[in-house]
């Protein structure tokens, strides 16, 4: 990507002025394999943190709306920077799928954020299911992260150690949610002790 260095370093920079700090970078397996990447969702500022701490492109389902630079300059940047792909919030359909697929067999980063959306708060809320369900049908290894940003901390990113899902049998319906579990713990662990995390299936909590 000719356009991600150039990024890479000017959102460095940028970076330094909010004090964003790196843990966990001997945790990076080698930069061709294939990743899927998991993380909570603290600030929009997360998706950039983070392909700052890997050092490579890692790229994000970002809505529609992040593509026009008259919804946001900031965001528009970030995503053609960073190659993000455009996702309809409300109907994703199956070509997201087939993206992350593409993405993923061409030895590429995919991040997700399946708590959905932004929470400035110091929880791990519930996971949506759909990385656990990219994670099952691919075999993907998966790096969790945790992104961590409190008052009068600094900003960290929190690089955990890469892993696959066990062998998991059984319907989809049945899986997915085992598949979810695990992949929340691993990012749960990577957060402080004093964050609290919500009951699965309370939206919103």
């Amino acid at each position: 990507m000719i356009l991600f260095w150039p990024g890479w370093l000017i959102f460095r920079v940028i970076s330094l002025f909010y004090g964003l700090r790196f843990k966990g970078r001997e945790n990076l397996p080698s930069r061709g394999e294939p990743l899927l990447v998991v993380s909570n969702h603290n600030s929009r500022r997360d998706p950039v943190a983070i392909c700052l701490a890997l050092r490579r492109p890692v790229h994000y389902m970002a809505k529609r709306e992040n593509f026009d630079p008259r919804n946001g300059l900031l965001e528009y940047l970030m995503v053609r920077l960073f190659g993000a792909f455009p996702v309809d919030r409300e109907h994703p359909g199956p070509e997201v799928i087939r993206t992350t697929e593409r993405l993923l067999t061409e030895g590429r980063c995919v991040g997700i954020f399946p708590e959905g959306t932004r929470h400035p708060d110091t929880r791990l809320h519930p996971f949506e299911p759909g990385a656990a369900y990219i994670a099952f049908r691919t075999g993907a290894t998966i790096l969790p992260v945790a992104v961590v940003e409190e008052e009068g901390a600094p900003y960290e990113v929190r690089i955990g150690k890469p892993f696959r899902l066990p062998p998991l049998h059984g319907r989809p319906r049945e899986v997915i949610p085992k598949a979810n579990a695990i992949i929340r713990e691993k990012v749960a662990e990577l957060l402080p002790n004093h964050w609290e995390t919500a009951a699965e299936g309370v939206a919103g909590s």
